[in-house]
């Protein structure tokens, strides 16, 4: 009986997680390939690149849509087709780990540096504020895309396909493999990074508020500003503010869909010599199938917490749609005229020859 119980709920739980891999990973791409597209094109206007903390955006955009390009394709191929690549074709396999962990890597580790860069703007010392600038952003950018390629590239060794007891098929091969791309997995993408983001995102807090109550007595005892410079203050700050926003909201989410899967990867670790019936594999295997799904919602989902705390972001946003349904228009205008005067070109009547 008990055996007939566990044979029926490991078959469900396979149906569960094949239904899983089939919806919520084409959910995932389409939104999250869409969002992240949009966000490279909002972010990289003019009005808002000037400023280091949306150069660290947008660098995570696009680490973002190479994890939607390069990760949920074969998990899509799989459940629609029933033939991931990934299974089969041991250099696909090997590729597409190394990708897949580096874009993870400096995405979450640019949001890193975007708490930081918000630390330093938000700083009552003018030494510190001078840290965050375009300079110090883009020499930032060059130095996490190279260390997390680094960090990666010995799962082009590590990895491969059809690994025995691995709880996906695309595995690390040998048991040392395992334990290091677990361990290295999880400290370096879930663990260290979300850590120093909350402790820098309360500082950024602190920050605020102590400039705050240093400033407003300070304005309270000055000749009163003109309205001119009194609007731009408060636009510039109502822009801090909203990237401040934009960005704790991101990397609570980010914490939140990746710490599920840090703490698998920790647990399968320390699990990997105990003995386990098939009941227990299966739902392991759920759980990973799960988790791997949850980490890929924290990279679709900036673009929509933009849209919601972001008013400077908004604001670029219906912009870039005016501007682009304006341009349709006139080209629209413009062919609609061609064709009007070929038609008359061709059909207008011709004069009888006198």
């Amino acid at each position: 009986m008990s055996n007939t119980t566990d044979a029926s709920t490991i078959n469900l739980l396979n149906n569960i997680s094949s239904e899983l891999n089939r919806y919520i990973t084409l959910f995932v791409f389409v939104f999250g390939t869409i969002g992240n597209i949009l966000n490279i094109l909002i972010l990289s206007q003019a009005t808002l690149r000037s400023n280091p903390c949306v150069v660290y955006f947008l660098a995570s955009s696009v680490s973002s849509l190479g994890i939607m390009l390069v990760g949920l394709p074969s998990h899509i191929m799989g459940g629609w087709l029933s033939m991931d690549p990934t299974n089969t074709n041991s250099l696909y396999c090997k590729l597409r780990i190394f990708l897949l962990y580096g874009f993870r890597t400096t995405s979450v580790w640019l949001f890193v540096l975007a708490t930081i860069d918000r630390w330093f703007s938000s700083s009552i010392k003018i030494r510190r504020r001078r840290l965050s600038s375009r300079k110090i952003a883009y020499k930032g950018l060059i130095i996490t895309y190279l260390l997390s390629f680094i960090l990666w590239i010995e799962s082009i060794v590590c990895y491969d396909t059809d690994v025995l007891e691995a709880p996906i098929s695309c595995y690390g091969k040998s048991q040392a493999c395992r334990v290091f791309n677990d361990l290295v997995y999880a400290s370096s993408t879930v663990i260290i990074p979300s850590f120093v983001m909350l402790m820098f995102g309360f500082l950024t807090i602190h920050n605020i508020n102590r400039s705050r109550r240093a400033i407003e007595p300070f304005i309270a005892t000055m000749i009163p500003i003109g309205p001119v410079n009194t609007k731009k203050r408060k636009h510039r700050r109502r822009n801090q503010s909203s990237l401040t926003s934009m960005l704790l909201l991101q990397v609570i989410f980010l914490t939140l869909f990746s710490l599920p899967q840090a703490i698998q990867q920790f647990y399968l670790t320390f699990t990997l010599q105990v003995i386990k019936s098939p009941l227990r594999v299966t739902i392991e295997n759920f759980i990973v199938n799960f988790n791997f799904s949850l980490t890929y919602v924290g990279n679709a989902s900036p673009f929509y917490i933009y849209t919601l705390t972001g008013t400077m972001f908004r604001q670029t946003l219906i912009q870039l749609f005016r501007l682009t349904i304006r341009h349709t228009n006139l080209y629209l205008t413009a062919v609609s005229d061609d064709f009007t005067h070929f038609l008359f070109t061709v059909f207008r009547p011709r004069t009888p020859p006198r």
